[in-house]
This record gives structure tokens, C-alpha cells and sequence, in this order.
């Protein structure tokens, strides 16, 4: 049994021990009141012994009402055990004697027993154990009972009978009723124990929630110091005039100046945030004109509105000088957000409207766009603070997802109420409802006439930086596809960088930093992928994230073309996660930089890839060298390995013909004298005597042929040229390639008087070499039309000599045709050549200054026609 299930078991039984004390005394004091008033059951069915009767139950109705009262008090198990089963026992027995005085078996009193059986199993929460030994406890009193009266036991049976069936029923009914009992048990405890889990649960995430608070609290309160004396300090210099023509000086201010302003809008809105939740920033209500409130903030978007070609608009049902006593920093960051998304996500030439009117004692605002819009399951979560739209490394719109959060608790603060409406690509309606109470008598102040300290001041350039930040980026979608971003003058150019960054103050950044470089920008991933396919480049900054195709995918693609596949690639993030290292390693990143980078880092690593990346492209060209140098020196050692053979062959082949023609020209002598003789044969057999000295002269005029043939191909002269007769040489490179034509139609049609100029050696290994290629070829493709090779000649209009060799094999591919006459190339299966004969056929084409042309059809045809 686990260790679960016994604890819980024991459990269980402490449980029910308690509740059986508590049971127990209401039983003890209920069974002896029920024992005192059935006196007056007495009175009606025995009136002759009431008297006795009454004595034993006012006997045993006193005992269980002090064992009720006592039992609360005990502090052993055992005692409490024995006390439970007492209180269960003396009705028991009361019941049993007083049917053992009266009738007997006879008696009705059998009924009272049974009563107790199924009272003492319900009240005194009793085991299916207790139940059974109360139940033999009964069976032996009334038994006893009966026997001092005198029954005998078939007038005892019907009775004995009912109590031992009410008793079995008490057993079953209470096993099957603590079975239940535990489960509920169970149940009850698992609900208990996670209960427990969830307030602990619910305590720990409100400390950590506490916690976080304090910490962004804290942790903004000490980022809000240095960004004071960061944008002190650039105020300062900025306003000095000396520095006031200095063009590259003020663009480095602008960097920091207007980096630091988004940096403090955003400690400022997480700031808010924590204020808010902690209530740490009360209302500070003032006097605010509505109309002039809602143009102002229309008035401050109009400039980036008309960037991006969007109406903008407002309109005020106030009175002009209508005024309200709310807080007017908080009312504008609530519109002013608001404003600012509806431009950010409204496409050109769309609409925005922003409304304000009074009503009732409350300021109603809207903020209405015909914009991209919402789904219906981003409207469900667009307040949830962090969560954007698009999470993704490829989001088109920057940001950290507080903005609508602040919203709404901005709204939730000022007791108002804010809801949204938005459909896909038809728009998105915000409304605002804020109580809004007329000032009071002598409140009228306005606190924008009070003086500011430094820092406030700051605050309110940080939120108009939100302005200015959508300004950039809509400037940005509004540029050109590329920006070509140099300090360097055309003719010290050397080196290109490309940068890709969706922000124009990072990539200009980086640019000014890379001063000896040609530098190219790109706004996003699609513009580096376009200026990477078109542009000659030495090195790629890429940024992580990047709308529409963030940095992993560029250098997915640009490592799946050749042509780019080497250029070293940096990839620059600000996210710690060790995630995105891993996927940009996989797609080929070759270094990474975290933001911030120092600007030596950035020169270093940029200098030493492409320097790395310049010794690869020299190493990776000396290597292409060696292998052409490699595999044209196998060519030359087989080339000569081949004309070191032809050159034996030619030397033995020499000995041979000088040897075997003495023996042929003594035959075939002999043969013309024999057949001097025909006249002597008998008539009857001259003709057979003519068939065969035909026949042998026939074979002995082939063998002089090949033996002719042989010494012309083995003749040691390879650079002699002559007039070659056409036809002949094809004959005599048939014959001596008679064995690999074997079963293959072969056709000639040539002239006999077509001569060309050429080495007759060469020219019959040329042809031999076609030959067997082409019965190779026919092999290679099997079963089909009757085999067939055809050898044609012709003289050209310029003179110039085509003979064209054609066969029906399996024909070549129009890729393998560009590669056939290189050396090495060969279709066929190890051990069935080594793809040399092709190029040996073109070095002898070309040497004899003739050109070559290649037709073919797989499966039909290969047609090569040689000009000479």
C-alpha cells in the first residue's frame, strides 16, 4: 500500500475518532431520553410492570446521558472505544430484560432491538467491525432473554431472525458508508491541500509582485539620474556655439540626445505603472480646457500625419472655454498613446478623428482610425501589459508593449472607463468615459504656469519623443530602397559593408563608425536580401530583429546562393537568450555583437573578417589552381601512358606486318598458281575447287588489309600530315573495330575521291573512338529499333570537308554534352573505361584545326558531325 494512501488512511481514522466523540454524546443523551419516554409504551402494553420497567429505564437512560456528558472530556482512544460501545450496549441490554420479564419471544419488544442496531450504526459512526460485534452482542441478549423465560428456539427463530437481518444490513450499510466517507474524505482533502497551495501560492506572487514593483521603482528612480546628466550635459553643448558648424559632432549629439528621450519615456511609462499599482501617485487635478486640450494634441500629430498622407482631425463639442478639474498629464498620455498607435497603424491616405465632449459631468474622448484593425482574440488581450500583436523577430512596429497597458491604467485610476471596437482592415474606435467635476471656486489654477524643475522638463521632451519616434519611422517607410551611407571620397573606396537595421539612427551610426569602408543601408530584411542579389559586398551587418525578414533569415538565403554563400555575415542583437546565438550559428553567422557594442569592438571584428574572409578567397583560389593543374596532369600521364602503349603496339605491330606478309605474299602467290589448275579438275568438281580458292583468297586479301591497316595506325610520324582518302580511312577504322561492330548495321556513304588533310593515324583513332562510343551506346540502351551506325561525307560550299557519324543509342543529355570531351568524364560504371577517349578525339580535332558539333535526343539519337 503507498505511504499516500496509509497516510491519508490514518488520517481518516483520527477524523472519525473525533466525530465519534461528538456523535457519541448527542447519541448518549438521545437513546436515554427515547429509553425514559418509553415508559409510556410501557404503560399502554404492560401496564402490570411499569413500575419495574421504569426503574430499569431510568437506570440505564442516567448512565448513557453521563457517559454523553463525560466522553468529551476523555483523552485516551481506548477508554473513548469502550465508552462508544457501552453507550451502544446498555439499550441493548435494558431492551433484552425487560423482554425476558414480559412475554418472551412472544414480545414485541424485539422491535426496540433492531431500532438500536440501525441507531447506534448511524450516530455512533461505527466501522462494518463495531457493527458486527454490536450485532452478536444483540443476538446473545435477546437469545439469553428467551432462554430465562423459557422459549424454545422455534418460538425464538422469527424474531432471532429480523434482528440478525437488521444487523447484517447495519454491517453492509456502514462498510459501504465509510467507503464513501473516505472518499469524501479524499476529495475533501485534496481540495483542502490545494486550497492551502493556492493562498500560499497567491501570498508568493503577491510578494513577488510587491517585490518587482519596488524593483522597477527603484531600478528607474537610479536610470532617471544618469539620463539626467546624459541629456544635461547634451544641452549644454548643444547650445554652446562652438560646436554649431561641427556637422558630424551634432549628428553624434542628435544620437544621444534622442536616444536618451526614448530611453526615459520608457523608465517614465513602467515607472507610471508601478505607481499606479501601488497608489503611490495620486491625482494631481488642475484646470483644463478641453478644446484648446484636444487641438494641441492634434496640432503635435498633424506634422507626422501628413508624412505618411493621413487625415487627422478633431472635433469638440465643449464650449471654448469649457473647462474640466481633471489631471492633465495623465489625460495626455492617455490620448496621446492613443493618437500615436492610430498613426503607427493607419495606412496611407487613411483617416484618423479624435473627439472630446461633456456630458452628464463627465468627459467623454475618442480616438477613431480606419487602420488595419484587430481580431477579435487580440482585442481580448490588447491591455494585457507586454503583450503585442506580433512578438515575433520580423514585427514591423518597435515597442515594448506598455503603451495600451498604461492606458488603461491611466483611465482605471481617474475612475473612468475605456472600451474598444476594431474589425480587420476597416479600423479600430477607442472611447474613453472619465468623470470630469467643474473646478471649484478659487481652484482655477493651471499648473503649466508654475515652474518646472529640469527633470519634469525632460519628462515632457521624452513624451513628445513618441511623436518624434513615429515621425523617424515613418520617414523610413516612406525612403528610398536603399541609402547609400559614406564617408569615403569614389576613388579610395575599397572595401563595401552592408548594414541592414530597421533604425535609422543605428545604421547611420554604425556607417560613421566604418569610415574606411563603402557602406550600403537597408531598412529591413527584404531591402538586404534585394541589395545583396544586386550589389558586389564584403561583409553584411545584419540586425536580429528586422519587420517582415528578420537577420536568420537573410543568412539563410544568402548562404543558399553560391555566389553569396562566402560572405562573412555579423549579426547584431540585444537579446541575451542563448536561443537565437544557437539558430543564426545553423542558418551560418560567422560573429555576433550584444548590444551596446563599443565602436572598437565594431572596427576590430569587422576588419579581421574581411580580412579572414580575403585569405579564404585567396586560399579557395590557389586551391581551384592546383586541382586544374591536378587534373591536367592526369590527363597528360594517361595521354602519354596511351601513345607509349600505340607506340609499342606500333614497334610490335611493325615486327609483325614484316613477318606475316613474307607467309601472305608466298599464299597468295600460291593461290594464284593453284588456280591455274581449274582446267584440270574434273567438270563435276571445278566448281566446288572455285568456291573454296575463292574463299581463301578472299580471307588472305582481308588479312593483308588489317595487316595494312595496322602499320598505317602504328606509323611512328604522329605530326606527318597528308591527302587522306575519306572513305579508306573509315574503312580501315570499321576493320579494325570489326569486333566491337559485331550485330550492328553499319552504313557508309562517302565519296571515293573525298580527300582531307590530316595525320591518317590519328585520324583512324579519331573515328575508332567514335565508333565504339556509339556501339556503346546502342548497348546501353538495349532493346529497340535495329541497331545502326552511319558514316556520312560531304564537301562544303567554303571548301571545307563535314563528316558526320550518326547512331540510334540511348543519345546524350543536353548537361552531360557540355561535359563529354572533358577528360575523366565518363557514364559508365567503374572498371568500363576512364573517360578519356572523348577528349583524346577533341585534342586531335583540334589539332588538325577542325571543329566539332554534337546533336542528340536521349533515347533517339547522337549525331557528331567533325568539319575539316
Amino acid at each position: 500500500m503507498p505511504d499516500s494512501t496509509k497516510q491519508l488512511k490514518l488520517l481518516f481514522k483520527q477524523s472519525r475518532l473525533i466525530a465519534r466523540r461528538k456523535n457519541c454524546r448527542q447519541a448518549a443523551i438521545f437513546g436515554g431520553v427515547f429509553m425514559l419516554v418509553g415508559a409510556c409504551l410501557d404503560a399502554v402494553v404492560y401496564p402490570e410492570l411499569l413500575l419495574e420497567f421504569l426503574v430499569v429505564r431510568v437506570f440505564c437512560g442516567v448512565l448513557l446521558v453521563l457517559f454523553g456528558l463525560a466522553i468529551t472530556r476523555m483523552k485516551s482512544d481506548l477508554i473513548s472505544l469502550i465508552v462508544v460501545h457501552v453507550v451502544g450496549v446498555l439499550p441493548l441490554a435494558g431492551i433484552s430484560y425487560m423482554i425476558a420479564v414480559a412475554d418472551g419471544a412472544a414480545s414485541s419488544y424485539y422491535a426496540g432491538l433492531n431500532l438500536v442496531l440501525m441507531g447506534a450504526t448511524l450516530l455512533l459512526r461505527w466501522t462494518a467491525i463495531d457493527s458486527a460485534v454490536n450485532m452478536v452482542l444483540c443476538l446473545l441478549f435477546y437469545g439469553m432473554a428467551v432462554m430465562v423465560y423459557g422459549n424454545t428456539w422455534r418460538e425464538a427463530f422469527v424474531p432471532g431472525y429480523f434482528i440478525f437481518v437488521t444487523g447484517a444490513i447495519a454491517c453492509a450499510g456502514t462498510y459501504f458508508f465509510n467507503q464513501g466517507r473516505f472518499r469524501e474524505f479524499c476529495l475533501s482533502k485534496d481540495v483542502q491541500d490545494g486550497k492551502d497551495q493556492l493562498e500560499k501560492s497567491f501570498k508568493q506572487l503577491q510578494a513577488m509582485d510587491e517585490t518587482k514593483s519596488r524593483f522597477f521603482a527603484n531600478i528607474s528612480h537610479e536610470l532617471r539620474t544618469p539620463l539626467t546628466l546624459i541629456l544635461g550635459p547634451a544641452e549644454n553643448l548643444r547650445s554652446n556655439g562652438k560646436y554649431s558648424k561641427d556637422v558630424a559632432f551634432l549628428e553624434h549629439l542628435d544620437t544621444i540626445e534622442d536616444n536618451a528621450l526614448r530611453l526615459l519615456r520608457l523608465i517614465n511609462d513602467i515607472l507610471d505603472l508601478v505607481k499606479l499599482d501601488s497608489d503611490e501617485a495620486p491625482p494631481r487635478p488642475e484646470t483644463v480646457n478641453v478644446t484648446d486640450f484636444i487641438h494641441g494634441i492634434t496640432s503635435h500629430l498633424r506634422a507626422i500625419a501628413a508624412l505618411k498622407n493621413i487625415d487627422i482631425s478633431c472635433t469638440s463639442s465643449c464650449l471654448e472655454q469649457e473647462v474640466v478639474w481633471l489631471d492633465r498629464d495623465r489625460l495626455e498620455k492617455i490620448v496621446l498613446n492613443l493618437a500615436v498607435n492610430a498613426v503607427k497603424f493607419t495606412p496611407p491616405g487613411g483617416k484618423i478623428s479624435l473627439g472630446a465632449e461633456t456630458k452628464d459631468g463627465n468627459l467623454y474622448l475618442s480616438v477613431v482610425d480606419n487602420g488595419q484593425g484587430m481580431s477579435k482574440e487580440d482585442l481580448e488581450n490588447i491591455f494585457v501589459r507586454f503583450w503585442q500583436a506580433d512578438m515575433s523577430a520580423r514585427r514591423r512596429h518597435r515597442g515594448a508593449g506598455i503603451g495600451l497597458a498604461l492606458v488603461k491604467s491611466l483611465t482605471d485610476s481617474m475612475q473612468g472607463e475605456i472600451s474598444v471596437s476594431s474589425e480587420i482592415n476597416k479600423g479600430t474606435n477607442f472611447k474613453i468615459m472619465i468623470p470630469a467635476p467643474m473646478p471649484e471656486t478659487g481652484a482655477l489654477v493651471d499648473r503649466e504656469s508654475n515652474t518646472r524643475d529640469v527633470l519634469e522638463k525632460f519628462n515632457e521632451k521624452a513624451r513628445l519623443s513618441g511623436v518624434e519616434s513615429v515621425k523617424e519611422t515613418v520617414a523610413s517607410e516612406r525612403g528610398a530602397l536603399n541609402t547609400l551611407v559614406s564617408n569615403v571620397p569614389q576613388e579610395t573606396r575599397r572595401k563595401r559593408v552592408l548594414v541592414a537595421d530597421d533604425e535609422d539612427a543605428m545604421r547611420n551610426f554604425i556607417a560613421r563608425q566604418l569610415d574606411d569602408y563603402e557602406v550600403l543601408g537597408a531598412r529591413d530584411g527584404a531591402e538586404a536580401w534585394e541589395i545583396v542579389q544586386q550589389e558586389p559586398l564584403d561583409l553584411i551587418i545584419l540586425d536580429l530583429m528586422m519587420p517582415g525578414m528578420d537577420g536568420i533569415e537573410v543568412t539563410t538565403r544568402i548562404r543558399s546562393l553560391p555566389a553569396t554563400s562566402r560572405i562573412p555575415i555579423i549579426l547584431v542583437t540585444a537579446q541575451a537568450s542563448e536561443v537565437p546565438r544557437l539558430n543564426a550559428l545553423e542558418a551560418g553567422v560567422n560573429d555576433f555583437m550584444s548590444k551596446p557594442f563599443s565602436v572598437v569592438e565594431l572596427r576590430v571584428r569587422v576588419r579581421n573578417l574581411i580580412a579572414s574572409s580575403e585569405f579564404e578567397f585567396k586560399l579557395a583560389k590557389s586551391n581551384v589552381n592546383l586541382e586544374t593543374a591536378y587534373e591536367k596532369l592526369k590527363e597528360q600521364r594517361s595521354i602519354l601512358v596511351q601513345t607509349e602503349k600505340l607506340s609499342s603496339l606500333g614497334r610490335m605491330s611493325a615486327g609483325i606486318v614484316h613477318e606475316v606478309n613474307n607467309p601472305l605474299n608466298y599464299a597468295k602467290t600460291a593461290l594464284h598458281a593453284l588456280k591455274s589448275f581449274d582446267r584440270q579438275i574434273p567438270a563435276e568438281e571445278r566448281d566446288d575447287f572455285l568456291e573454296v580458292l575463292g574463299d581463301a583468297q578472299e580471307g588472305v586479301s582481308r588479312v593483308i588489309g588489317i595487316v595494312s591497316d595496322l602499320r598505317s595506325f602504328t606509323r611512328g610520324d604522329a605530326a606527318a600530315m597528308s591527302r587522306v582518302v575519306v572513305k579508306d580511312m573509315v574503312e580501315s577504322a570499321r576493320r579494325l573495330s570489326s569486333q566491337t561492330l559485331s550485330g550492328i548495321r553499319f552504313d557508309v556513304d562517302i565519296s571515293p575521291d573525298l580527300e582531307i588533310n590530316g595525320n591518317d593515324g590519328q585520324l583512324c583513332q579519331l573515328f575508332m573512338n567514335l565508333f565504339q562510343n556509339s556501339a556503346r551506346a546502342i548497348m546501353v540502351r538495349g532493346n529497340g529499333p535495329e541497331p545502326q551506325i552511319s558514316v556520312q561525307a560531304e564537301e562544303r560550299e567554303n571548301g571545307s570537308v563535314a563528316v558526320r557519324v550518326r547512331d540510334n543509342g540511348c543519345g546524350i543529355s543536353k548537361d552531360d554534352i557540355e561535359h563529354m570531351f572533358e577528360p575523366f568524364f565518363t557514364k559508365n560504371d567503374v572498371g568500363e573505361g576512364m573517360g578519356l577517349g572523348l577528349s583524346i578525339c577533341h585534342r586531335i580535332i583540334k589539332q588538325h584545326g577542325a571543329e566539332i558539333d554534337v546533336k542528340s535526343e536521349v533515347g533517339l539519337y547522337t549525331e557528331i558531325t567533325i568539319f575539316f
